[in-house]
């Protein structure tokens, strides 16, 4: 099972290369898409002790950082995808998306801008083993790099052939997340280790568990003043 959370259940499963092009805003987007990866790959590859192998490689590093990318988180674990739902936005509604769909982690054998075999795969009747007939117009794809923020996410990406459409997924099934749970269920997945220190590792995740849990209260009003120093064991 794969699963996918989102913060307002009034957006559509479209990647971010996708969304701004559908308001009018960024033009062509194919073009745009191959122009901003272009230039992340040269002005990148001087400062990467290892760069990326594959087109595939690229586009989970540019997503990874923040890049408009055609690609789309998904996690084969569902507190995760429970966590993004409640992650903010706690005046709205969230989901859970989850749904089953084969995952190929031989992703050098596909061309993404197509969501298909790449010519060279096409003539290979071996490397067919790893696509299935079901994928049609999008493939899931898992990222094989050892990156702890993978790890810790279980991430799965999802390739649209059409980054502006929401794809027509077979079986895929929604769970509402009422605004009025969030506090409460975030509060829950950091008793079971799902915080933001755990799912964005480093500084940065400190920095943003310990607004979560010590300023936010106190900005929203639902606290006067914090008296008292509290240990917080951070995951």
């Amino acid at each position: 099972m794969l699963f996918r959370g989102v913060t307002d259940i009034a957006h559509e499963l479209i990647p971010s290369i996708g969304r701004g092009t559908r308001e009018g805003t960024c033009g062509d987007s194919t073009t745009l898409e191959s122009n901003m990866l272009s230039e992340f790959k040269r002005l990148t590859v001087p400062i990467l002790k290892q760069p990326p192998s594959s087109e595939f490689e690229w586009l989970f590093l540019a997503q990874h950082y923040g890049l408009p990318t055609r690609l789309l988180d998904w996690s084969s674990n569902p507190l995760v995808a429970l966590f993004f739902a409640t992650e903010r936005e706690d005046d709205r509604d969230g989901v859970v998306y989850y749904l089953r769909h084969p995952v190929s982690d031989q992703y050098h054998l596909f061309d993404y801008r197509v969501a298909c075999y790449t010519s060279e795969a096409a003539k290979a009747p071996s490397g067919r083993i790893a696509i299935q007939p079901e994928q049609g117009s999008v493939i899931f794809v898992r990222p094989r790099y050892t990156d702890e923020r993978y790890v810790n996410q279980r991430s799965v990406f999802s390739c649209p052939k059409d980054p502006f459409t929401p794809p027509a997924f077979k079986g895929l099934k929604r769970l509402s997340v009422k605004a009025v749970w969030k506090e409460e269920i975030r509060r829950r997945l950091r008793v079971l280790g799902i915080s933001n220190s755990y799912m964005y590792p480093g500084i940065a995740g400190v920095a943003s568990e310990l607004r979560s849990l010590m300023f936010n209260p106190v900005a929203s009003g639902r606290l006067q003043m914090l008296t008292l120093r509290a240990e917080i064991q951070l995951t």
